[in-house]
């Protein structure tokens, strides 16, 4: 069949239809429906853009809930177009009419609440003999698509940074746990007087700063979205201190000030994460001379009469994190804008981060203020309403005054590491307590160890990540083999990375560790008897 034959038996099941719509009398009400309820704002204008009728999700955009259907006749659509884009929007509409042809293009759009709607506009001239009479528009929201795009794109990059942080951070948490291993070992077998004891006393507090910060770097790699829940905002900074410090150029100082005795809030703690984080680069990104940024925490209580300047957030206490700089400052047409989608003041900006926090300022029910002025500074003061419900701080459990935990002595550890400076400090501190130590470079040499040594195994000390027989398999098969025997894992990665319902009966031990901490987790599994026996 040709082409042309196609087209023309088209035309006729087309017209066909329509007929037999139009016979039920169900055409007019059918496109009237379609227009009122179409996902797309959608709006018919005369050629001068005289608006005729609107549906309601464009009337609902442009002029707020509580408009009714005819409340933008009569109205210019341009008068909802941004200023700056409305030169660009009269040119593509111009060559529309004059070509008789269809247009499409991305428009800002003054929203009913005074924010900028972000749409991909599309229009079509309606003719009747020949002529341009009626013009019809409409406008698909692009944020949810563009953010969802960028988000895509810098999750990947995350995920990635944080793959790598994580392999990074693990090798170089054995290479910590050997030398600070060591250096303790050599400053607690010299006297005080030593003209090397002050020395190796720097490496130890050296190698314990170097300790805490890779396992910052952890745990922020493994930040996951665990949706809302009640936060401590002072902890929250006291955790990420150290990534904030190392987001910003030199020359830029960070001063941290917290009130005491602040309750929760209830946000989303990853969130809350990356806020801190992408207002700190932008404040630090303001102060290209260098300069100090302030992040303080106080409490405010927001009352019916202010409640309005606060962007509408809900009267009560509310938790106040403030980000100040000492920076350029932002103008007014500026300020008006920064929370705006992609926008950017700066070339090097990415134009999200404060639309992003701004977002998640108000799922969690609060509100941002901004105090800039240029030449001195800007202040970010973000208000978050406390929880109703206060939920006691997590607290760990100290031991009692005189309470230690036992040291015995005369056990038979077997040691599994791959990393052979790692195995050998292990064991020579446990061989310096007086324990047995059998020692294996591999998950599989472990097991033929056991299955030949004849007398009993009390411990099995394992790394978390090997090659062929990672640390939880070579635990559960060596429990098959030797049903008494007590397990520990170490991991320079952290305890998370093991599933909670194999951890039952096993002690962890994060690496890097101190000779002390070793002893102790040692002496705490043969001594306490909440760790009993591990079952299979």
């Amino acid at each position: 069949m040709q082409s042309s034959d196609i087209e023309t038996e088209r035309a006729a099941i087309h017209d066909s239809l329509l007929q037999a719509l139009d016979a039920q009398g169900g055409r007019g009400p059918f496109f009237e429906d379609l227009f009122r309820n179409s996902t797309a704002l959608t709006v018919v204008t005369d050629r001068r853009g005289t608006i005729i009728i609107a549906n309601g999700r464009a009337v609902a955009a442009f002029l707020g809930e509580g408009a009714g259907e005819t409340a933008a006749a009569g109205r210019n659509i341009l008068e909802f177009v941004c200023e700056d884009d409305r030169a660009g929007a009269i040119g593509i509409w111009s060559e529309s009419l004059a070509g008789k042809k269809e247009m499409s293009c991305p428009l800002r759009m003054k929203g009913a609440d005074g924010g900028v709607l972000y749409l991909l506009v599309t229009g079509r001239p309606i003719l009747q003999g020949g002529e341009v009479v009626f013009f019809q528009f409409q406008a698909l929201d692009m944020i949810d698509q563009k953010v969802r795009e960028q988000n895509l794109l810098h999750t990947a990059g995350i995920e990635t940074a944080g793959q790598l942080a994580g392999s990074f951070a693990h090798d170089f948490n054995n290479l910590l746990t050997v030398i600070n291993g060591y250096a303790e070992i050599m400053l607690n077998s010299i006297d005080s007087g030593h003209p090397f004891y002050g020395k190796i006393y720097q490496i130890c507090q050296a190698g314990f700063q170097a300790s805490e910060l890779t396992q910052k770097v952890l745990e922020f790699s493994r930040k996951t979205l665990p949706g809302m829940q009640p936060v401590d905002v002072n902890r929250e900074l006291d955790n990420q201190e150290a990534i904030l410090r190392r987001v910003v150029r030199d020359g830029v100082r960070i001063s941290i000030v917290k009130k005491d005795g602040l309750g929760r809030v209830m946000i989303d703690p990853a969130q809350l994460s990356k806020m801190l984080l992408d207002l700190t680069v932008n404040a630090g990104d303001a102060m290209p001379a260098g300069g100090t940024i302030t992040i303080s925490t106080d409490s405010e209580v927001v009352d019916e009469s202010n409640t309005l300047g606060y962007g509408g957030i809900a009267p009560g206490r509310c938790l106040v994190l403030g980000v100040s700089d000492t920076g350029t400052g932002m103008s007014e047409d500026v300020k008006e804008r920064i929370f705006d989608p992609f926008f950017s003041a700066r070339e090097s900006g990415r134009g999200i981060g404060l639309w992003a926090a701004s977002r998640a300022v108000k799922q969690a029910g609060g509100a941002v203020c901004v105090e800039s002025t240029p030449g001195l500074g800007t202040t970010l003061r973000i208000l978050l309403p406390f929880c109703r419900e206060e939920v006691p701080l997590e607290t760990g459990e100290a031991p009692e005054a005189g309470q230690a935990a036992p040291t015995p002595e005369g056990r038979t550890i077997l040691v599994v590491e791959d990393d052979d400076i790692v195995r050998d400090l292990v064991s020579e501190i446990l061989k310096g307590k007086g324990h047995r130590v059998l020692t294996a470079r591999n998950g599989g040499d472990a097991l033929q160890l056991a299955r030949q040594y004849e007398g009993a195994i009390d411990l099995l000390i394992t790394d978390m990540v090997m090659r062929r027989i990672d640390g939880i398999m070579l635990s559960k098969k060596m429990l098959s083999i030797l049903p008494g025997i007590r397990v520990m894992l170490m991991s320079g990665y952290g305890s998370d990375v093991v599933r909670g319902e194999e951890l039952k009966g096993i002690a962890f031990l994060q690496k890097p560790f101190l000779p002390g901490e070793l002893v102790e987790k040692v002496g705490a599994i043969f001594g306490d008897e909440r760790l009993q026996r591990a079952e299979q």
